[in-house]
C-alpha cells in the first residue's frame, strides 16, 4: 500500500509513533555511549555519542514538528503548517554540518598527540547494541516512510542507516587500536564520519530548501497530473501548470481550455470532474483549475517567464 491510500487520521498515527521512536532509541543510545566513551576514551566513540546527543535534540524537535505540522489551517495560516516539517529538516542540516566542524577539529588533535585505547573490547560490545537498537528503528522508519513519505521521517532514517556503518567502523577501529597499537586509526576514523554525516547534511538540506522555495513536483508527476486533466472528453488543452509541497500535502494549479459554447454551469461541472480525475491520483492535493475558451488569446501567463518545465506545459487543443 502507498501512503497516497491511508486515511489522514492513519498517516498522523504512524508518523507520530516514528518521531517517538526515534526520541526514545536515541536516549537508549546515549546512555550507551556515554558510558563507552568513559571507559575507553575513544574520539571515535565521542563522535558518535555527539551524533546521539545531536539525534536527541533533532528527534525532540521532530516530535514537536511532525504534531504541528499536522494541525488543520486556520484563518492564520490558510495552507496549512507542512513546512514546518522541512523547517525541522534544514535545522537538522545545519545541526550536523555544527557536528561534523567538532569532530574534524578534536580528531586532528587526537591525530597529533595520540594516546592508547582503553578497554576497547566493552566499547565494542556498547556498539554492537547500539547496532540492533538502530536496526529495529530503521525496519520500523522504513515501514512509516512507505506509508505516509514523511520527509522527517525519511532525513531521520538517512541519517540512521548511516550510523549503522559507523558503529561497525567505530568496533573495527576500537579493536584494531587495541590489539594492533594502531591509535591514529581511531581518529582518522572519526574524520571519515564527520565528512559522511556532511554529505548527509548537504543532501536534506537540499530537499527541504526545495520544499521551502516552493520547487515544482517531479516531472514525471506534472507529466500525470497534465494527461489526467486531459483524460476528460471536455479538456481541449492544459497550460499553466504549477505544483508545489509542503510536508504531506501537495498543492496542484493549472489552466484548462474547452469549448466556448459550454455554459458556465456545464464547465464548472466539467472542471470539477477534472479535479477529481487528479484528487483520485493524489488525495492528499488541493487542487485549483481556471476554466478558459478554446483559442481565447492569453493576456498573462504565470509561467511564461519560466518557460515550459515540462514537454506539453502549453498544450493545445486535442486531436
Amino acid at each position: 500500500m502507498t501512503h497516497s491510500a491511508l486515511a489522514p487520521e492513519e498517516v498522523a498515527r504512524l508518523k507520530k509513533a516514528a518521531t517517538a521512536a526515534s526520541l526514545a532509541t536515541a536516549t537508549v543510545m546515549i546512555g550507551l555511549k556515554v558510558g563507552a566513551w568513559a571507559i575507553t576514551d575513544s574520539i571515535s566513540v565521542l563522535t558518535s555519542m555527539m551524533d546521539s546527543i545531536l539525534d536527541f535534540s533533532v528527534g525532540l524537535m521532530n516530535f514537536v514538528a511532525v504534531r504541528k505540522a499536522l494541525s488543520p489551517a486556520n484563518r492564520f495560516h490558510r495552507f496549512g503548517f507542512g513546512k514546518v516539517e522541512p523547517l525541522a529538516v534544514l535545522a537538522e542540516a545545519v545541526f550536523l554540518f555544527g557536528v561534523a566542524i567538532m569532530i574534524i577539529i578534536e580528531a586532528i588533535d587526537r591525530l597529533r598527540h595520540p594516546h592508547p585505547i582503553s578497554h576497547a573490547e566493552l566499547g565494542a560490545w556498547a556498539m554492537a547494541a547500539v547496532i540492533v537498537l538502530t536496526i529495529g528503528l530503521l525496519i520500523y522508519q522504513r515501514h512509516v516512510i512507505r506509508k505516509t513519505g514523511s520527509l522527517v521521517v525519511q532525513a531521520d532514517a538517512i541519517h540512521y542507516a548511516a550510523d549503522v556503518m559507523i558503529h561497525v567502523g567505530i568496533i573495527f577501529s576500537l579493536l584494531l587500536s587495541d590489539l594492533a597499537g594502531v591509535f591514529w586509526v581511531d581518529s582518522a576514523f572519526a574524520c571519515g564520519v564527520a565528512f559522511y554525516l556532511v554529505w548527509n547534511a548537504k543532501t536534506i538540506l537540499s530537499e527541504s530548501v526545495g520544499i521551502l522555495l516552493d520547487g515544482e513536483l517531479p516531472d514525471n508527476e506534472r507529466h500525470k497530473i497534465r494527461d489526467l486533466a486531459l483524460s476528460h472528453p471536455e479538456v481541449k488543452g492544459v497550460h499553466d501548470l504549477r505544483t508545489r509541497s509542503a510536508g504531506p500535502q501537495k498543492f496542484i494549479q493549472l489552466h484548462v481550455e474547452m469549448n466556448p459554447n459550454l455554459s458556465l454551469r456545464d464547465a464548472h461541472r466539467y472542471t470539477e470532474e477534472t479535479i477529481d480525475l487528479i484528487l483520485a491520483a493524489y488525495p492528499d492535493a488541493e487542487v485549483q483549475i481556471h476554466e478558459e475558451p478554446v483559442g481565447m488569446p492569453r493576456h498573462r501567463s504565470w509561467c511564461a517567464e519560466a518557460g515550459p518545465i515540462i514537454p506539453g506545459q502549453y498544450a493545445g487543443p486535442k486531436d
